[in-house]
This record gives structure tokens, C-alpha cells and sequence, in this order.
């Protein structure tokens, strides 16, 4: 029985994660040495990512069959992705008016974090509209996949896509190549997964062994605002799909239990892209809607950062002591619509779009974001799980919105689902 209970990867993630701590806690400069376990975890998914993402919008753009069929999806999935952000951003604006986590607290000097904000800064935001046209453009066909940039991917497959419906009596054999190749992507996801438990206790005795519980702890309510703006923006999420689509909350939750716990392991929602997107159809939305709203909305549909990014910035402006105008903040909000985009689904791009936001409107010195970075591992964890729950409920309300109708007491949901998983 403990065996069988041990054998869960969720529960093998959470043992990583309470070691991890453990070991930072009692032996810090060991802690920081096992760095590379979570580094090595999560560029060993990384690298899956790309074909992932071209081979499932190009699947999702030929089982539409039309063009015209894809337009409609992609519409309604901008559409939603964008009301979703704006409700992300007022939740965090909620959250962070009613806590104040700024106020009268004493942040030491930010010298010792300047390091890691390099670091940090090596995933590079949207300069603007310009920067981003010229980002989605590779230079090649073939080094979209080779750049590490999710716009350039994106871009190829929607062109491939188009173009074998223009060549439908000739596309066969490459369709049906591409179909199994994301066969093969997926059984190597399953066996790169396992890895996890092993990149969380890294990733998580790199953090406590270089900043210390007690630092981390002076930033709580900083932390516990954003938990609060990300809760509510879930409730309200999860309670739209409840009603919409008649799915429990409690289904969802047994679906999905283990990419939760390995996204909250690594702090990243990449890890877990081509089990969300199985797993989603198991519970009965169509391929050809997943296959394109489960990636764009990697780019499109970050609701995490969208909270941290008005939690942060408020805090920001309050420990600096900048008081800002009603007429500000919603520039700031206005602004945010955008550069909550600028992150890409992967570890560190969300204080990256921090430091975006700060640098299109200085009114709050961008140098002051460097006092976040000791807790920046854990608000990533927080974004990316919100992130990942947007991206979800994203999926079922489009489906939904297209005609699909679900069945929300289907017995074994979840654990027909965790079986598939397992054999991908």
C-alpha cells in the first residue's frame, strides 16, 4: 500500500519539495550547489517544448478543416484570453488595496540580489509592438525551433498549417507524420516527467539555501497578496467552467492533481504542456480547439503574471514611497493588458515582465524590483499554477462556447485520464 501511495507522482513531488526545503534550511551552501538538478529539469523539458507547440497547432488547424473554422477559434480565444487578463489584473488590484504589503516594511539593501537579477534578465521581454513583430520572424524556416523563442514557433506552424489545407490531396503523408510525431513527443514527455521530484528538491534547496527562511519570511504578506489575487482569480474561473460546462471543481482537481504539484515543483507551466493538453481531451474538448488554445496560451493567457505584475508593481510603489494617481494605476493596467504577455510560460520571464512594465513607465525606480528576486521562486510557483488553471479553464469555456457538451458525472474521469498520462 505505501509502495503503491509512493509510486504517485505528485506524491513524489511533494516529498522533493519538502527535502528540498529541509536541505537549504539545515545546509544552505550545500543547498545552493544543487542548483543545476532544477536548472538541468527544467531545460531538459524546455527543449521538448517547441516541436510540441508546432505539432499541436498544426494538428489543431487541420482537424478544423477550414480556415474559416480556425479564424473563429483563434478569435474566440483571443477574445477570452484577454478578458481573462483583465479580470486577473483587477483581482491583484483588489487584493493588493485591501493587504498594503508595502507598507512599513524593511527591505535591506537589494546589492546582494543583483547576481541572480542577471540571471533573471536572460529571458528577454517585448521591447514593444516593433520588437515583437520583428521576435515572431525568424531567420530561417528551421531556427524557429533552434532560438529558444516561443513567437517564431508559433508563427511556422500557423503558416504549415494553412498550407497543408491548401495542399490537402498532397498533405496526407506529412499529416499523418506530424500526428506521429506528436505521439512521440508526448511518450518522451512521459518519461522526462519522472524526473521531476529530483528538479524540485534542487530548484527548491537553491532557494532556502541562498536566501534564508528569514528574509523570505519578511516578505510574507507580499506573497500572501499575491496567493490572495491569484485565489480569487481561480474561484472566479473555476466557478465560470462549473456553470458553463457542469464540470466539478472535484474533477477537475483529481484530473489534474499531478500537474499541479509538478508545475508547483518547478515553476513552470512548459513542463506540463502536452499532459494538459491530453488530459483535456479525455475530458471532452476536441483536439482541434487544445491543440490551438493550450499553446497560444502560453504566450496569450499568462492570468499569473497579470496578478503578480499590479501585486508587485503596488508594492513596489509603496515601499519606495511613490504614491500613485487613480489616473496611473489604470495606465498601469492599460499597460499590463500588454507586457503580461511579454512572459512566455517559463521560470523567471514574469519578473522580466516586471521589469518591462517599470522601464515603459519609470515612475518607480526599475533598480527597487531587485528586492523581490529572494522570493521570486516562490511567486513563480503561485503564477504559474494560476497560469496553468487559466489555461484549463480557457480550453473547456471555448469548447463549450463551440457546442461541445461535457459530462460532468462520467465515472473514472480522472483516473482513466491518469492512466493515458502515464502510457504518454
Amino acid at each position: 500500500m505505501i509502495l503503491a501511495i509512493l509510486r504517485r507522482l505528485y506524491v513524489q513531488m511533494l516529498i522533493g519539495i519538502a527535502a528540498g526545503a529541509l536541505v537549504g534550511w539545515l545546509w544552505p551552501s550545500f543547498g545552493v550547489e544543487l542548483a543545476p538538478l532544477g536548472v538541468a529539469f527544467v531545460k531538459a523539458m524546455r527543449m521538448m517544448v517547441p516541436p510540441v507547440i508546432f505539432c499541436t497547432i498544426v494538428e489543431g488547424i487541420v482537424r478544423q478543416g477550414e480556415a474559416r473554422g480556425v479564424g473563429r477559434t483563434l478569435l474566440r480565444s483571443i477574445a477570452l484570453f484577454l478578458a481573462i487578463t483583465a479580470v486577473a489584473l483587477l483581482c491583484g488590484l483588489i487584493a493588493v488595496t485591501l493587504f498594503k504589503p508595502g507598507q512599513g516594511l524593511d527591505i535591506p539593501p537589494p546589492s546582494a540580489a543583483l547576481e541572480e537579477m542577471q540571471r533573471q534578465l536572460g529571458v528577454r521581454g517585448i521591447a514593444g509592438p516593433g520588437d515583437f513583430l520583428i521576435r515572431m520572424i525568424p531567420e530561417t524556416l528551421f531556427s524557429a525551433f533552434t532560438s529558444g523563442d516561443v513567437l517564431p514557433v508559433l508563427l511556422v506552424a500557423g503558416l504549415v498549417g494553412f498550407g497543408l489545407l491548401q495542399i490537402r490531396d498532397h498533405a496526407q503523408p506529412l499529416i499523418r507524420g506530424i500526428e506521429a510525431m506528436t505521439k512521440l513527443q508526448f511518450a518522451i514527455f512521459g518519461f522526462l516527467i519522472r524526473a521531476a521530484p529530483v528538479g524540485a528538491f534542487g530548484a527548491l534547496a537553491f532557494t532556502v539555501g541562498t536566501y534564508g527562511l528569514e528574509f523570505i519570511g519578511s516578505l510574507s504578506l507580499m506573497i500572501a497578496t499575491l496567493a490572495t489575487g491569484c485565489l480569487m482569480l481561480a474561484v472566479i474561473l473555476l466557478a465560470s467552467v462549473r456553470i458553463t460546462t457542469g464540470l466539478r471543481i472535484r474533477t477537475l482537481g483529481r484530473t489534474f492533481r499531478d500537474e499541479i504539484v509538478v508545475v508547483l515543483g518547478t515553476s513552470s507551466t512548459e513542463v506540463v504542456l502536452p499532459r494538459l493538453i491530453a488530459k483535456l481531451e479525455t475530458l471532452g474538448c476536441p483536439r482541434s480547439i487544445v491543440g490551438l488554445t493550450v499553446p497560444l496560451g502560453y504566450t496569450l493567457n499568462l492570468a499569473g503574471t497579470a496578478v503578480y505584475l499590479i501585486v508587485a508593481t503596488m508594492f513596489l510603489a509603496e515601499v519606495t514611497g511613490h504614491d500613485l494617481s487613480a489616473e496611473r494605476i489604470v495606465a498601469y493596467l492599460a499597460l499590463m493588458l500588454v507586457t503580461s504577455k511579454a512572459a512566455a510560460g517559463i521560470i523567471g520571464s514574469g519578473f522580466s515582465a516586471l521589469l518591462l512594465t517599470l522601464s515603459v513607465m519609470p515612475d518607480i525606480p526599475v533598480a527597487s524590483a531587485a528586492m523581490l528576486i529572494a522570493v521570486d521562486r516562490l511567486m513563480s510557483e503561485i503564477r504559474a499554477i494560476t497560469s496553468g488553471i487559466a489555461n484549463v479553464s480557457a480550453s473547456l469555456l471555448i469548447s463549450r462556447w463551440t457546442g461541445v457538451v461535457f459530462a460532468p458525472h462520467a465515472p473514472g474521469v480522472g483516473d482513466e485520464r491518469e492512466q493515458a498520462a502515464g502510457r504518454g
